[in-house]
């Protein structure tokens, strides 16, 4: 009976062990992996191949600053907006996954009269007033250098363009659009040419 009870013990821990080995194995790897598995229906997580091609062409660190409210209270609104705030909080940890550490993002919670709220008007981002009054900030600005490009609310129902508005701010930090510069003058710009007509009097042509 002893012996029974012996070899009992002794594969019960064995088999413990294994599977702590087991699980502890599966974590580093997993770690190691570093994936992230989409299990949304529509795929609401995996970057599309466009979004892809424009973070793997970064060279220069791109910063976002999400600025989402942290309300105390949980009202309808509050709970609504909080649970997006947190699928948008997700697609952005895929871009800087899927980066590799050129898209670094910032969490800031602008609770009134604070810096952050002060940083996030100067950024752009606008908070919405809800209907017990309160204001909420979910919004982000994409920095990189000296180009900004802001999102000033992250609006729940246009989901859907969640991505898009994403990737078309950080593709404009990266490739800014160039100002065109017009100018309106009296004077021959780009210089006048001969008249044939003076030709005879050896007229020359202008400069610019």
């Amino acid at each position: 009976m002893k012996s029974k009870s012996f070899e009992t013990i002794l594969y019960s821990t064995v088999g413990i062990l294994a599977m702590a080995l087991i699980l502890i194995a599966f974590n580093v790897v997993a770690g190691a992996a570093k994936k992230r598995i989409d299990l949304t229906r529509e795929k609401a997580y995996t970057l599309s191949p466009g979004t892809k091609a424009i973070l793997r062409k970064l060279d220069t660190p791109v910063k976002i600053r999400f600025y989402c409210t942290q309300a105390e209270s949980s009202t309808p609104d509050t709970v609504y907006l909080k649970s997006y705030a947190k699928r948008v909080e997700d697609l952005l940890a895929e871009y800087k996954q899927v980066s590799r550490g050129k898209v670094i993002v910032e969490k800031h919670d602008p609770q009134p009269d604070s810096d952050a709220e002060d940083a996030a008007r100067l950024d752009g981002v606008e908070g919405e007033t809800l209907r017990n009054g309160d204001r909420f900030y979910m919004g982000l600005a994409v920095v990189m250098v000296d180009e900004k490009q802001t999102i000033p609310f992250l609006d729940p129902n246009k989901e859907k363009l969640l991505e898009y508005d994403i990737s078309r701010a950080i593709s404009r930090v990266i490739t800014p659009e160039k100002a065109v510069v017009g100018i309106l003058s009296p004077l021959p710009i780009f210089g006048m040419g001969a008249n044939p007509m003076m030709a005879r009097m050896d007229q020359q042509e202008q400069q610019p």
